[in-house]
């Protein structure tokens, strides 16, 4: 009869390190909210279902917001709108050199300088809020996107997790767990 109970160790070892590896997988790859007693659990939907829906949402927002900027002169609180005016501000300050011309009056030289910075503010104007949308219409980026959504849903990266990652996982720790368990078992043995 002790022996049986000491063969209780290995079963109760392998049992943890099965859970263990389940509940690793659980917590990445569960597809659903899942609620207890009306309370949400914290850890679902999986850690990649939400981090693969966060991405995926976030680059078509990233998209959108782009596209809304470019098509927006007047929007004034854009990132588009900072990066013009940085590159005004740079040209302004890298042609400072104008203000050192002799025989110039100074609202000349200021003339010149605001010009060659605007105009290189509706350069950058005219690639980013011009070209890039053209460029991004044409290549379908927005299409692209959905298409990858598509092929890169959440069995896509679970096949993958299942075959390299799950299945020899579970085979160590079961062995792993196995050997503990065993040894456990004699050690129980020696000291009942």
């Amino acid at each position: 009869m002790l022996f049986l109970k000491s063969l209780t160790f290995i079963i109760w070892n392998i049992a943890l390190g099965t859970l263990l590896v389940y509940a690793l997988k659980w917590f990445l790859f569960n597809k659903k909210q899942r609620k207890l007693f009306g309370w949400k659990i914290p850890l679902t939907p999986g850690f990649l279902v939400r981090k693969r829906d966060w991405l995926f949402t976030k680059a078509r927002d990233m998209l959108h917001d782009y596209l809304n900027q470019a098509s927006d002169r007047m929007y004034t609180n854009g990132y588009l709108k900072d990066w013009e005016q940085k590159v005004w501000q740079t040209a302004w300050d890298n042609f400072a050199f104008v203000s050192d011309w002799p025989l110039l009056p100074k609202a000349f030289k200021a003339k010149i300088r605001n010009t060659i910075a605007s105009l290189a503010k509706d350069l950058v104007s005219k690639i980013l809020r011009k070209v890039v949308p053209h460029f991004i219409e044409q290549l379908r980026i927005e299409h692209r996107i959905d298409e990858l959504d598509e092929k890169l849903n959440i069995e896509f990266f679970y096949g993958y997790f299942k075959k390299y990652v799950y299945i020899p996982m579970l085979k160590v720790f079961i062995v792993i767990n196995f050997i503990i368990g065993l040894l456990n078992m004699i050690l129980f043995l020696i000291i009942a």
